[in-house]
């Protein structure tokens, strides 16, 4: 396969940038990656983009050489925007773990452009995949946030606490944390790069306030009008990952990726597709017999679909895992239903609006401590952090039940009394 050469161009995985000589920086040439900054998520050039420009900017750099007076050269390349798409291009070319990846590249996007509602955004989506198909330019553009336009070493303290709280107001809480730790991750890279040498990080020196944690209990009957109402749908395999989630306490990230080892010394054996990691829960009654239903389910769907997943949990109608957006979709379809009701078969049930798949997590702690669990057995089950477990239990059942305050003098009378007897 030929190798195609352009001038000061170097590829670097399909992707172009202008690497300028020694000579040609000292004559204000400086580099850049070659892409569309003025088009919604800057695509690069294609090779033909990349010629015609490479051939245009030989000819500045040699009018320049010869002493010719040419056009300042726009120097790209220096901006909060810039500095965090090289942050998410090295990221990319580390070991982080994918969902940490997709974490970052939304907080960057938006700190990269003004917010959007989801009509305004599904119209763009749909009118650049036609522009696309057609070789055209889009129709419809983003409003980039002037933030990311700024140089860092306009960015102190005071920028970033006005940006933190505009996005707050104009995303919300989350959102804008999320936005000022990709901000200060990236800033703290930056600071050990060659290329950007950038000074302290001026989050370091700052304190955001953070909303307090959502602990939600997720009553056993509205687990049970969620499961039924998934059946119901046609789509069992969301009732498959409530299952799982009571019953282990796990993230939907790590359920949507378990794969079914079978039982080891009375223990399913979980095990999570991509990483290998094995996660040993003991086999309930409730979580035995509902795995045994999803394999025989899971079965007539690769018989049906031709597909071969080895995921617990499968998308009925591809045969496949569920990704984060697809299984979000659904569950709020399940949740719609469950709500409303089905006449003749489900009894509407309001309250199940405000609950979340990731309420479970904190379901499954509640409702160990109350059969009985210790925090460190909470804590081995679920894969909390002791603070964690102590931040849930306080939430939710407060600090001054009566009934546990009754239990522990109980306690205390008794081992006093064997106590005392002993001596």
């Amino acid at each position: 396969m030929a190798i195609i050469k352009l001038p000061y161009v170097a590829w670097r995985n399909g992707r172009p940038r202008f690497n300028p000589g020694p000579r040609e920086r000292e004559l204000g040439f400086a580099g850049e990656d070659l892409r569309h900054r003025d088009r919604p998520g800057a695509p690069w050039y294609t090779l033909e983009e990349a010629k015609a420009w490479a051939d245009a900017n030989a000819e500045k750099i040699a009018d320049a050489r010869a002493g010719v007076k040419v056009k300042p050269v726009r120097k790209s390349g220096n901006t909060m925007r810039d500095l965090l798409e090289d942050w998410l291009a090295a990221l990319e070319k580390s070991n982080a773990a994918p969902a940490t990846l997709a974490s970052y590249r939304k907080a960057v996007r938006a700190v990269l452009w003004k917010p959007e509602t989801r009509a305004a955004a599904r119209v763009r989506r749909v009118k650049e995949r036609a522009a696309a198909e057609l070789e055209l330019e889009p129709p419809v553009k983003r409003t980039p946030e002037k933030f990311a336009a700024a140089i860092p070493a306009a960015i102190g303290a005071p920028e970033l606490r006005a940006f933190y709280d505009y996005a707050k107001e104009a995303r919300g809480w989350h959102m804008a944390l999320s936005m000022i730790a990709a901000i200060s991750a990236a800033w703290t890279w930056g600071r050990e790069s060659t290329k950007w040498r950038l000074g302290p990080n001026p989050r370091h020196t700052m304190e955001f306030d953070r909303p307090d944690g959502r602990v939600v209990l997720i009553a056993l009957e509205e687990f049970i009008q969620i499961v039924r109402a998934a059946d119901h749908l046609g789509r069992p395999s969301i009732g498959d990952s409530f299952y799982l989630g009571l019953f282990g306490g796990r993230r939907q990230t790590d359920r949507l990726l378990l794969e079914d080892g079978g039982l080891v010394d009375g223990r399913r054996a979980l095990r999570q597709s991509k990483t290998g990691k094995l996660i040993p829960c003991r086999d309930t009654p409730q979580l035995a017999a509902r795995l045994e239903a999803a394999r025989a389910r899971v079965a007539a769907i690769k018989l049906k679909l031709g597909t071969r997943p080895a995921t617990i949990v499968v998308d009925e109608s591809t045969g496949l895992p569920y990704n984060d957006t697809t299984y979000r979709h659904w569950f709020a379809e399940v949740r719609r239903v469950a709500v409303a009701g089905v006449p003749g078969v489900l009894a509407p049930m309001p309250s199940c609006a405000e609950k979340r798949d990731q309420d479970l997590r904190d379901t499954c702690v509640i409702l160990l401590y109350r059969a009985g669990a210790t925090e460190l057995e909470i804590c081995d089950i679920t894969g909390h952090s002791y603070r964690s477990v102590q931040l849930i239990k306080e939430h939710y059942l407060g600090s001054n039940n009566l009934e546990r305050a009754d239990a522990a003098i109980d306690r205390l009378a008794a081992f006093v009394t064997a106590q005392c007897e002993a001596v």
